[in-house]
């Protein structure tokens, strides 16, 4: 972990006055006049000291008395340095357990509701106050979905309505451009003064800083997730840009999968249709009758007798099994999805149907088919 930025995964008041007291000993002892960054972060002004203190130590002009001083200060800098970076990667590793544990409950997801998903998870999982996905179309970046947290700001509307089916040209926006071509992430700490990104998103949104990350399919950028912690939810430091990396990453990999459940399962249902299809064409054609029989003994009559006017054939076992599913109530779509074939194979068989049973309606059809299916004494066979 880069050590400026160790400092902001500490969240501890005592920390931090351990950290003033060792600032305030370092400049005493090398003067204060000497030491110009008193503007700097603590942990910035501390390591920045402790190069000072290393010096002085090193200086023949140094007497015994101020080196003895110094040595136990750097001592005390090194054992405060060594407890942050403890801190620090303890809290990077929650981080990390909470993204392997947000990953694992989107795999199973649609593509669709990953998009949904992601943004809330990023700013769940890695403490951002607010997330936008998006997805890349040629040269076209388009957001599809912005999460914000509970606490948000009163710009939060005009953001939102600003990124609601807005189609961005990836030519205005560099940073992003340059994002999707290598497939990197990226820190922004001042957007409004880098010449590289989207200043009209910048301004309605109102960032102090963000990080980007890509998200790739088959090592092609197919999209980017923004997050940043706008007003009061805190800085944006190198490691955020490196665990939203790790978190686009992760997703990247459970969309890949999304993708090709999906596309598995539609064609599997493409399948399963032209199959349904042919079945039907054979049984409406005289293939069937044409191909030599076995010789033996005659096959069984079927089981239902044949009905309607004149000329018409029997029911197929498809046919049958339709009429069954009707005569419960069941609409075309609901056939469908029981019979696993398409809704037109559906209506094509209750052409057929009412065809051969001489039927001009569902309710028709399905009275004819009680009869077909009662004995003599009204008892169904």
């Amino acid at each position: 972990m880069p050590y400026a930025s160790w400092i902001s995964a500490v969240d501890d008041e005592s920390f931090a006055e351990q950290m003033r007291d060792l600032v305030l000993l370092a400049t005493d002892l090398i003067g204060i006049e000497s030491e110009p960054d008193s503007a700097l972060p603590f942990d910035a002004r501390l390591a920045r000291l402790r190069g000072r203190i290393e010096e002085l130590v090193n200086s023949v002009e140094t007497t015994s008395e101020r080196r003895s001083e110094a040595y136990e200060l750097l001592t005390s800098i090194h054992r405060l340095q060594h407890a942050g970076l403890e801190t620090a990667l303890e809290h990077q590793l929650s981080t990390l357990s909470e993204i392997r544990y947000g990953i694992d409950e989107l795999a199973g997801f649609a593509p669709r509701e990953l998009i949904g998903a992601a943004p809330v998870r990023a700013c769940r999982d890695l403490s951002f106050g607010r997330a936008l996905i998006s997805t890349v179309s040629g040269s076209i970046w388009l957001p599809q979905r912005l999460h914000i947290e509970e606490d948000r700001g009163a710009e939060t509307p005009g953001f939102e309505e600003f990124v609601d089916g807005a189609r961005i040209p990836l030519s205005d926006a560099p940073l992003e451009t340059e994002l999707i071509r290598r497939r990197t992430a990226a820190l922004v700490p001042d957007p409004a003064s880098d010449k590289r990104t989207y200043k009209q998103i910048v301004g309605v949104a109102r960032s102090w800083g963000y990080v980007v990350a890509p998200i790739t399919l088959h090592g092609r950028a197919i999209g980017m997730l923004h997050a940043d912690r706008p007003q009061n939810r805190g800085h944006i430091t190198r490691d955020d840009r490196e665990l939203l990396a790790t978190f686009a990453e992760c997703l990247s990999i459970v969309f890949e999968s999304a993708v090709l459940q999906d596309r598995m399962e539609q064609q599997v249902k493409r399948t399963t249709d032209t199959y349904a299809e042919v079945v039907s064409m054979l049984d409406d054609s005289d293939i069937l009758a044409r191909v030599p029989q076995p010789s033996g003994p005659a096959p069984r009559p079927p089981r239902f007798p044949q009905v309607g006017p004149a000329g018409t054939t029997s029911l197929t076992s498809r046919e049958r099994e339709v009429l069954a599913h009707l005569a419960t109530g069941a609409t075309n779509a609901q056939i469908a999805r029981n019979l696993v074939i398409s809704e037109a194979t559906i209506k094509s068989h209750l052409k057929r149907i009412s065809k051969k049973l001489g039927t001009s309606s569902r309710a028709a059809a399905v009275a004819t088919y009680a009869r077909m299916t009662q004995g003599p004494y009204g008892i169904a066979q």
